[in-house]
């Protein structure tokens, strides 16, 4: 409105009064102007707060139902885990005991003995075995009735045959048969193949079950001569049918299921069995050997083996999806993920139903709105014609007096309201510097006292570091020469921004974003500008360094938050300034860099108003000296379109995985994962301090007060 103004003072050669002379006889068309855009007005309020609400509501729903799929990600995962990972061990053990001397020619009744064993201690376990090079084969396996049944399969002694024993519960021996014909060679199987040409404990793909002829999957553990030449292998079967009916029994929204499938997109676990097909193999199979029939399972599955994304929304036949892909873990020794489909209906198509009903009570109200538009319309006329002439007065610069008209239009009040605001402004022009301050001060309706309010601004803090040993080895006017120089390049990079430079404090620089124009990505504006600094004081480090003068070393804080904005000082002298707890963290945080060897660091609110358009390092969880609460700091490495990104986006990673690790009192891990990031880096201070904490947190536990957080003592 000011610059309308503006305009006004130096084009406009008509008195406003002699137009309105000239259009007073046109008053009923105002009149129709005024009710025809007062209705478009509350139509579209009414619109905006119908989406409004029925987007955030939504929004809401959406990330409920991430946490849920994410709480039922980790129930299955960890039970799965807990599931088969008996196996191992188990495996281990039994491959161990046949390599120091219980091997099948010595003693196949020991073998079936354990076998047994593991069986009834494993209730998850549908068979153990074991076969060796020379084709012999022993096991035990469960049957549906919980009774036992046992197989040996002798080919190496004499006489070579097959021996089948029935057990029961208490695996008394029930009936004994023999047969001569050899059918079933160990050596042909899958896992046996498997365990001989990975030569470790290794889980094979789905397929058929030999004896129970079901889908399952085997743990096969190689077993090994004393000399190391491949003797056989121990083998233990899994059912996958359990782990459908465990997946069936989930309540996932209305209608959602999950699955487990591997990486190439082989389906191993469905609670609809009819879904999957199986073929009954023998060796590994291709990807897509089994098919799923139903359609929106199968395609969130080839878009999740196409894109890799693990969470996604997408249509099919019309209707929208979520889907959830979760990898299990790199310890569970498989490519296994856990997916999750549900409709997107059962979460937001109750929110859907309401606002339809809103929407049809928002109708009504517009109707109402409408008759009482077309009243407060004609109260309009009066009060346009008194600020037309408060228009020219302001026309002419005179801004004495205070508007006062009395109507019942809130617009009309508003407006008034608005210019009494605006003429102290422009009254106070001349008390206020940068002219950017200014011009924001007209736009909120400020007048030049001493008050302040609080609003929400990214600040920033620079510092030279070690610039007091820097002065004791220059020469004053050199010194004057290089500040200015630097002081020039910081100024043009905040400027270019949209920046407010606040003050210059010695060495520091003090700026802000977000208060004299309304700046929406403040935040992003100020870690461009950062990065940008850094990049101009390195050249002109490098320049300086040509010309064996002294480098600037510069150390940048930003933190977003709700200071207090105003004037403050004394009654003829003030300061156009923001103070407060966010000021105070910027601060800290540019003195931060000193003990992480860094040189941007970030507050968590600001790496979260920049966005993904910046790749942000997670450093620590700190105190900073002067506050109590802790403050979560992060490095800001670059911009996500640079060069670099990847490269950072994994250090990035690396570091949010490590920090996980050391505050849920993970030593070790965290030791280990900070150790992985400093061999990529070279060189990294933080990395090296985390994993001095880690030694000492190791050695000497903390008590369970322990919050991670690390207070600052010093500036």
């Amino acid at each position: 409105m000011l610059q309308y103004m503006a305009k006004s003072v130096r084009i406009s050669k008509i008195p406003v009064s002699e137009l309105m002379k000239k259009d007073f006889h046109r008053t009923y068309r105002l009149q129709v102007v005024v009710f025809f855009s007062f209705l478009a007005l509350f139509s579209l309020i009414v619109a905006g707060i119908v989406i409004y609400g029925y987007r955030s509501n939504s929004e809401i729903m959406l990330k409920s139902s991430d946490e849920l799929l994410y709480q039922i990600s980790e129930t299955i995962i960890r039970q799965t885990s807990n599931h088969l990972d008996p196996a191992r061990k188990t495996g281990h053990l039994l491959r161990r005991m046949i390599e120091r001397g219980d091997s099948f020619i010595n003693s196949p009744d020991l073998i079936e003995t354990i076998s047994l064993e593991a069986l009834d201690l494993y209730p998850q376990f549908s068979a153990v075995y074991m076969g060796d090079e020379g084709g012999n084969f022993v096991m035990a396996r469960r049957l549906d009735d919980d009774t036992y049944s046992t197989r040996i399969v002798s080919r190496t002694s004499e006489p070579a045959g097959v021996i089948e024993i029935d057990r029961g519960h208490d695996w008394q021996i029930v009936a004994t048969r023999t047969s001569s014909i050899l059918n079933y060679d160990p050596r042909e199987r899958p896992w046996y193949v498997l365990a001989k040409a990975e030569g470790r404990a290794v889980w094979s793909r789905e397929y058929r079950l030999f004896t129970d002829q079901v889908p399952g999957i085997t743990c096969a553990h190689p077993v090994y001569e004393a000399d190391g030449t491949f003797a056989g292998a121990v083998g233990i079967d899994f059912r996958l049918g359990e782990l459908a009916e465990f997946l069936k029994s989930l309540k996932i929204g209305d209608s959602g299921i999950a699955f487990i499938a591997d990486s190439e997109g082989n389906v191993l676990a469905y609670p609809e069995k009819s879904g999957i097909e199986f073929d009954n193999v023998r060796s590994p199979r291709s990807p897509m050997k089994q098919s799923v029939k139903t359609g929106w399972i199968k395609s969130a599955l080839e878009k999740f083996i196409a894109e890799k994304q693990l969470r996604f929304t997408y249509e099919h036949h019309g209707a929208s999806y979520i889907a959830s892909f979760r990898p299990f873990p790199d310890s569970f020794g498989r490519d296994w993920t856990l997916g999750i489909i549900v409709p997107e209906e059962d979460f937001i198509g109750p929110i859907a139903r309401i606002h339809e009903t809103t929407l049809l009570f928002s109708f009504w109200l517009m109707i109402i709105g409408g008759f009482l538009t077309s009243t407060l319309a004609r109260e309009l006329t009066d009060p346009i014609k008194s600020l037309t002439h408060e228009v020219e007065r302001i026309q002419k610069l005179d801004f004495s007096g205070e508007i006062s008209i009395k109507s019942p239009i809130t617009e009309i009040h508003a407006m008034s309201e608005a210019m009494n605001s605006m003429k102290k402004a422009l009254g106070a022009f001349k008390k206020y510097v940068p002219s950017e301050i200014v011009q924001g001060l007209v736009n909120r309706h400020d007048e030049a006292r001493l008050e302040a309010h609080a609003e929400e601004i990214t600040l920033m803090f620079t510092d030279i570091s070690n610039f007091s040993s820097i002065t004791e080895r220059v020469t004053p006017s050199i010194l004057m020469e290089q500040l200015s120089q630097y002081f020039d390049s910081i100024a043009a990079i905040i400027h270019k921004y949209d920046g407010t430079i606040d003050k210059y404090i010695g060495d520091s620089v003090m700026a802000f974003w977000g208060v004299s124009l309304a700046n929406s990505k403040q935040a992003q504006h100020a870690c461009r500008a950062a990065i940008d600094i850094i990049t101009a004081i390195h050249e002109l480090n490098e320049k300086w360094r040509q010309q064996g003068r002294e480098i600037f070393a510069t150390r940048i804080g930003i933190n977003t938050g709700v200071s207090l904005v105003g004037n403050f000082g004394s009654s003829d002298r003030f300061n156009y300034t923001a103070i407060g707890d966010s000021v105070n963290i910027a601060s800290r945080l540019e003195g931060l860099n000193k003990l992480y060897e860094t040189e941007i660091i970030v507050s968590e609110t600001t790496a979260n108003a920049a966005g993904a358009d910046f790749i942000f390092r997670p450093l620590d969880l700190v105190v900073v000296k002067g506050r109590q609460g802790s403050v979560k700091v992060y490095q800001l490495l670059g911009m996500a379109v640079s060069p670099d990104a990847e490269r950072w986006q994994k250090i990035s990673r690396m570091s949010v995985e490590a920090l996980e690790s050391y505050l849920n009192r993970d030593w070790r891990t965290s030791y280990e994962q900070f150790q992985a990031l400093l061999e990529i880096l070279g060189e990294d201070p933080a990395a090296e301090m985390y994993m001095s904490r880690c030694r000492e947190l190791h050695t000497n536990p903390p008590g369970a007060d322990w919050d991670g957080v690390f207070r600052v003592q010093s500036k």
